[in-house]
């Protein structure tokens, strides 16, 4: 969630070496998928002809931004992390100027891609989310500096330490509900966390692979804003609302819905939009559904939202190509009513007829069809608006913010 020049639509992870000549650095580790197959790749946006490299786990790439300003690379498999084991298995990358990127684990029938925070942005306090019925649910650790302590406090479990130097990266994973765990350290970590295949809601088929990197508490908002996004079924999408710190109650357009402790969560579902008040910091996930219950083309997939006071005004994206693709792809905007006439997708100003209002809250929200698209185009208005991103196949999809 930092200010950037740009922000990605389609999946990458970027990695960053640090070197005196980076502009920023992003760091990023490989939650295992359902198996080793497909392709892991990362997206990188930033200004034209921007140079860097990709390194981490034995692997090193340099990349050049060229005239679009986006690079595309495909990273080993064999990097994904093994439970309960410090590994070297940390990626970062460091580039001339500054660049943005979203990590992308593709498998056939078990994808999801996750957006990268700035390492600048990088905390020692989090709260994760995940989705834990017939596969273990995962969080996982990558060290920015050495000697790094970390403490894990897994939910139902005791809570332990692990030592990372830099780039060093340490998974805990678990066939419990680790939603509302806490991971907290001396040094700024990179946090991810999500499932290695789940089913959204309970008992609703198929299973699929969830990842978000998760942002620290110093981060997370109060009051969200909340749309149902496209292939949900008539029940809309699922939202988990998990508190930061004891007696949090939580309103869901001004009814309160639950009082929350430290690390408990209130599940709900999504249908139309939603404003979210928490009176203290929450941290909301919110799920694609199984196609079981969509009953269309799709699959869960995990997004972590953003504060309103973490939007921008314009953004930078490309959605998935080659054996990545994906055949359907769309954008998910909430914005300010007012705004509306002046938001431009792709050079052309959108359709206000796809919009509809949340409630009396002066926002509307809309889903762009955006699958036609080849390469990196530019989405902005005249004030700040929140944009998800989502893909879909038969028992697959992708779902992350902008």
């Amino acid at each position: 969630m930092k200010r950037l020049l740009n922000s990605v639509a389609m999946a990458a992870v970027v990695a960053a070496i640090a070197s005196t000549a980076s502009a920023n650095v992003l760091y990023f580790q490989m939650n295992p998928n359902f198996s080793g197959a497909g392709q892991r790749q990362a997206f990188i946006f930033g200004a034209a002809n921007t140079t860097g490299n990709v390194l981490g786990s034995g692997f090193s790439q340099a990349f050049d931004l060229g005239v679009q300003g986006f690079a595309v690379v495909t990273l080993p498999n064999g990097s994904e992390l093994l439970s309960g084991q410090i590994e070297s298995k940390g990626f970062q990358i460091t580039a001339s100027s500054n660049v943005s990127g979203y990590f992308l684990s593709r498998q056939s029938a078990t994808t999801d891609m996750t957006y990268l925070i700035d390492g600048e942005r990088l905390g020692t306090d989090y709260f994760v989310a995940g989705y834990q019925n017939i596969r273990a649910d995962q969080m996982s650790v990558q060290a920015t500096a050495d000697n790094t302590r970390v403490t894990f406090t897994p939910k139902g479990a005791a809570a332990f330490d692990v030592v990372l130097n830099a780039g060093q990266t340490y998974m805990y994973q678990a066939s419990t509900n680790l939603t509302g765990s806490r991971i907290t350290s001396d040094k700024p970590i990179a946090v991810f966390s999500g499932n290695n295949c789940t089913n959204i809601p309970n008992g609703v088929s198929a299973c699929d692979h969830i990842v978000e990197q998760i942002p620290s508490t110093d981060l997370l908002s109060s009051r969200y804003l909340v749309a149902q996004t496209p292939r949900t079924g008539t029940q809309g999408n699922v939202v988990r609302i998990v508190a930061t710190a004891n007696d949090t109650e939580v309103r869901v357009n001004g009814a309160v819905v639950a009082t929350l402790q430290t690390g408990e969560f209130y599940e709900g579902r999504v249908v139309g939009g939603n404003q979210i008040d928490a009176s203290k910091k929450v941290l909301v996930a919110q799920y694609l559904i199984g196609q079981g219950q969509a009953g269309v083309a799709t699959d869960p997939a995990m997004t972590i939202v953003p504060g309103a006071d973490q939007w921008l005004r314009s953004y930078v994206f490309a959605t998935p190509s080659g054996d990545a693709d994906f055949t359907t792809d769309f954008v998910s905007i909430i914005i300010d009513t007012a705004s509306l006439g002046s938001l431009v997708v792709n050079g052309a100003f959108a359709n206000a007829s796809l919009f509809n209002p949340i409630g009396s809250t002066g926002f509307s929200f809309g889903d762009i069809d955006v699958s036609t698209t080849t390469g990196p185009f530019s989405i902005f208005a005249d004030t700040p608006f929140q944009l998800l991103l989502s893909g879909f196949e038969s028992f697959d999809s992708y779902f992350t913010y902008g």
